[in-house]
């Protein structure tokens, strides 16, 4: 899918604050962080020039900078902050391209678009606090039920993210 409508400032603001979000919190390990350098100006780019598709590439990118970042040792809460700031930047930017297709430049969706958000974030905050306690919880050295729970409350996530 390749839009060619900007959205909304309000939706490119959280998008971009989400992402810069993701970025300093993967500033620790070096790789993650020339990839997430990438990943936001791309996302910015696609934002600018109403492209869904170089928006989503920058995203990714972020992701893929998330994955390296989490291998090479920020750590489960910072991995997990991440990604939730990653998750808001992602459906807030889509979000947008959404409206920008739907309601016009001309409408005002400042309302809409803030709703959405905190309802977001707060779906994002509720399934990772949960994620992360039954991470914390589990006993031994190799936590797979944990794993396993974070992966099945991630694919929620994104699956509530994406309706």
């Amino acid at each position: 899918m390749t839009s060619s409508s900007r959205p909304p400032l309000t939706s490119c603001t959280v998008a971009l604050a989400g992402a810069l979000g993701a970025l300093v919190l993967l500033a620790d390990v070096t790789y993650a962080l020339v990839a997430g350098v990438v990943g936001v100006l791309v996302l910015g780019v696609g934002l600018r020039r109403g492209r869904v598709d170089v928006f989503n590439a920058g995203a990714g990118l972020i992701g893929g900078a998330l994955l390296l970042a989490g291998v090479f040792g920020i750590g489960e809460g910072g991995t997990l902050l991440a990604a939730v700031a990653l998750v808001l930047a992602w459906d807030a930017g889509r979000y947008g391209f959404r409206l920008a297709r739907e309601a016009g430049p001309e409408t005002s969706t400042r309302r809409v678009e803030a709703v959405h958000t905190l309802s977001t974030l707060v779906v994002l905050v509720l399934g990772a606090s949960v994620g992360y306690a039954v991470f914390r919880s589990s006993t031994g050295d190799r936590p797979l039920v944990a794993l396993a729970a974070l992966l099945v409350g991630a694919v929620a996530l994104l699956v509530a993210a994406r309706r």
